[in-house]
């Protein structure tokens, strides 16, 4: 990863990579079998560090808008702690889309998040008996929506005062799909 947010996708070579570690070149075949299981592997351990920050439970109970809230600013900070890591992300996923051997990463990762977010929401959401009034698996899709829509503009303008203030409506406005004829 450092070699990738460091000098870019293109950079990423199993020389490259290997020379990072301090490893010997043919070590990189003991590890993966090729470039793209390296790049899943990135992408999967982004799934977890991601799914870790923003479905943190909170200390004590809050508002389903505030947790959401809280959630969005977590996946937010992980951009903003680290925005040449994220550039990389984004990169990564541009190039894959573009590249044959790569395109089914992007297929894999955008599933791969999806089935986590809503797995995450269904935890939470039935330990607070909380109903929605949509499927989970489309509040879960709006949740990666707004979230991968507010990083990527804080990316762009580097905006912490709009980032924030799109992390609450975003909050408020996925809050609302709350089904409170249920509740």
């Amino acid at each position: 990863m450092l070699v990738m947010a460091e000098e870019g996708v293109a950079a990423v070579t199993t020389r490259s990579v290997t020379g990072r570690a301090g490893l010997p070149h043919g070590s990189f075949d003991y590890c993966f079998e090729s470039k793209a299981d390296l790049f899943s592997a990135i992408l999967s351990q982004e799934i977890r560090v991601t799914m870790t920050a923003a479905f943190d439970p909170p200390a004590a109970a809050v508002s389903v808008t505030e947790r959401i809230r809280v959630g969005l600013q977590a996946r937010l900070d992980l951009v903003t702690g680290r925005p040449d890591h994220a550039l990389a992300l984004a990169e990564l996923s541009a190039f894959s889309y573009r590249d044959p051997a790569l395109s089914h990463l992007m297929r894999w990762e955008q599933a791969e998040y999806l089935r986590e977010v809503a797995r995450n929401v269904d935890e939470w959401t039935a330990a607070a008996n909380i109903r929605w009034s949509a499927p989970t698996v489309q509040v879960a899709s709006l949740l990666i929506a707004v979230a991968d829509g507010i990083g990527t503009a804080w990316l762009a303008d580097r905006n912490d005062q709009a980032a924030r203030d799109a992390v609450t409506l975003g909050a408020r406005a996925i809050a609302s799909l709350v089904d409170t004829a249920e509740q």
